[in-house]
């Protein structure tokens, strides 16, 4: 493979299966967007929507990347980086839910509290994506197959979908 083509690899663009990195990309740069306007909303009732919107894909993101990525880098046999990265994500993501959790309180969103839990989940999220996109996606790269990669996009998007579109319930039948 020459440098071109490593690199392509390395971040995930322009090979010829879905790479779960691509994918990956596409949800930072929505969930960023979203979390900066939230943080820089000075309307409450702004605020909340942005968030109505924001909490349920970070959410499915993150349940979803732990599952198709973290896991199987905590597992990965070759290197100790990978399993620290793994690990350092789900504790990153943690925090993540905490934030989410304490800003849920709606009755604080038009708070300077609130405003400086959002401007923290902000800068927390652009430092995790940041790293995440450097040394994850390269350990992705080194550590497994396009062919790995391509079953790790599978399964986020089939856990995002799953997380952000449960299915219907099921009608119970009285009997007559």
């Amino acid at each position: 493979m020459d440098v071109i083509e490593t690199v392509k690899t390395y971040i995930g663009i322009d090979t010829q299966q879905r790479d779960v990195r691509a994918l990956l990309k596409q949800d930072h740069q929505d969930v960023l967007d979203l979390v900066r306007r939230l943080a820089d909303e000075d309307s409450a009732a702004r605020r909340r929507a942005l968030f109505r919107s924001l909490k349920p894909l970070l959410t499915a993101h993150a349940r979803a990347e732990e599952r198709a990525v973290y896991a199987e880098l905590v597992k990965a046999r070759s290197k100790r980086d990978a399993k620290d990265l793994g690990n350092e994500g789900y504790v990153e993501h943690s925090l993540v839910d905490i934030l989410l959790e304490r800003m849920s309180k709606t009755a604080l969103a038009g708070s300077d509290a609130w405003k400086a839990h959002a401007t923290v989940l902000k800068e927390l999220l652009e430092h995790h994506i940041e790293e995440e996109e450097d040394e994850i996606f390269e350990a992705l790269g080194k550590e497994f197959s396009d062919t790995q990669r391509a079953a790790m996009a599978e399964a986020f998007v089939r856990d995002k979908r799953a997380i952000l579109e449960p299915s219907p319930r099921r009608t119970v039948r009285k009997a007559a």
